[in-house]
């Protein structure tokens, strides 16, 4: 059984994945509606910069990452370096995608998208196959309650109501591919 922060995480991931679908959904954009895209990929380069990384990264660096460390040094930190790697090289692809972007090179653009999610999915299936089962190992009920409420105090922190944003942002989006 999931704990409470395991399964607030995976919320999160979920929220992401459905993102990802939407890169591979408006694949060629571009060519048919070239103002569509652009207005698709800004918003996309929000949603990844605040909602995966601000809401979902940080939280592992700045609550989860430093806990585990704390309790179970030899595992924690092999998997930690591991997916702190990921975060720095998912904010660096961001910054080269917004690079190929800027000029206008939305081929470009879109396959480092395509790129940046498929490691994106590797990185979250990392989290729910490993970090997650191990966390709900490692930290005992209360440990994992006081890291779930901090969690939580970083949603707030960050603004309750813009999370909610992203999450209905992804979701109306989602649901205008299906219609289309």
């Amino acid at each position: 059984m999931q704990t409470s922060l395991s399964e607030l995480l995976v919320a999160g991931h979920n929220v992401i994945l459905k993102a990802a679908k939407l890169i591979e959904t408006n694949n060629r954009l571009w060519e048919t509606d070239p103002p569509a895209y652009k207005e698709f990929v800004n918003c996309l380069f929000d949603f990844l910069s605040v909602y995966a990384d601000e809401f979902n990264h940080q939280k592992g660096e700045e609550i989860l990452f430093p806990a585990m460390c704390k309790k179970n040094d030899i595992a924690g930190m092999s998997i930690v370096r591991e997916l702190t790697e990921h975060h720095e090289d998912f904010r660096q692809q961001l910054q080269e995608i917004r690079k190929a972007f800027s000029y206008q090179d939305y081929f470009s653009t879109h396959r480092y998208l395509e790129t940046y999610i498929h490691k994106l999915r590797d990185h979250i299936g990392a989290g729910s196959d490993e970090l997650f089962p191990m966390d709900d190992d490692i930290f005992s009920e209360e440990e994992i309650e006081k890291l779930y409420f901090k969690c939580i105090d970083k949603d707030k922190e960050l603004g309750m109501i813009l999370k909610k944003d992203y999450e209905e942002q992804i979701k109306t989006l989602n649901r205008n591919e299906t219609v289309q």
